[in-house]
């Protein structure tokens, strides 16, 4: 089975991340999800493969603190296309008939720094504290399978309603970094290899 991602690896292009971070700017009281990036030619067969019992790690690192692992593991939990996944941040959760794929994980890094994305994430994740003046916290999610990202995502959160908007946005998500299926690059009524559209 699979244990690394192909070289299809994607960025996103500059017009699409101009749109989108002009579209944040005016969204100034809304957590924003940008569009994932994604490391292989479809994400499926990795989400079947890594969580045989339906079951999944997740392994924050914010240094702050401001939501437990546990409410990370609670808002991500249940949503997307089916099989959908139970999130757990501490192995001691698993019921006994329960199993976790060795390696594959989500990966979250609240307030990472610049070059916390790609294979870091899942190898070295690096978070710094947050800014003293700042509203909005970024957060890059990923799927990993061992030291290699299948998926991942940078979102922004606003401070004061972390908690609240990590809850109503888990399925968006989960939406994103599990697609059932990833548009191809060179189909012209979609432009670029994304899970919603």
């Amino acid at each position: 089975m699979k244990t690394r991602p192909s070289a299809y690896a994607r960025s996103l292009s500059g017009a699409t991340l101009a749109v989108g971070m002009a579209f944040l700017a005016g969204c100034s009281n809304m957590t924003m999800v940008e569009y994932p990036n994604y490391h292989v030619a479809e994400v499926e067969s990795f989400k079947t493969y890594g969580a045989p019992s339906r079951v999944m790690m997740v392994e924050v690192h914010d240094r702050e603190n401001l939501v437990t692992p546990e409410t990370w593991a609670s808002a991500l939990s249940n949503h997307g296309y089916p099989p959908r996944l139970d999130f757990i941040a501490d192995a001691g959760d698993l019921a006994p008939n329960q199993t976790l794929r060795d390696g594959y994980r989500v990966v979250v890094a609240v307030s990472p720094s610049q070059t916390t994305m790609g294979e870091k994430i899942c190898t070295a994740p690096e978070t710094t504290d947050y800014p003293a003046d700042t509203t909005r916290i970024p957060v890059r999610i990923a799927f990993c399978a061992g030291d290699s990202p299948i998926s991942e995502l940078r979102a922004h959160f606003i401070k004061d309603e972390f908690e609240q908007h990590l809850i109503e946005n888990g399925d968006t998500i989960i939406y994103q970094l599990f697609p059932r299926y990833i548009r191809d690059d060179d189909d012209h009524r979609c432009g670029m290899r994304r899970a919603d559209c």
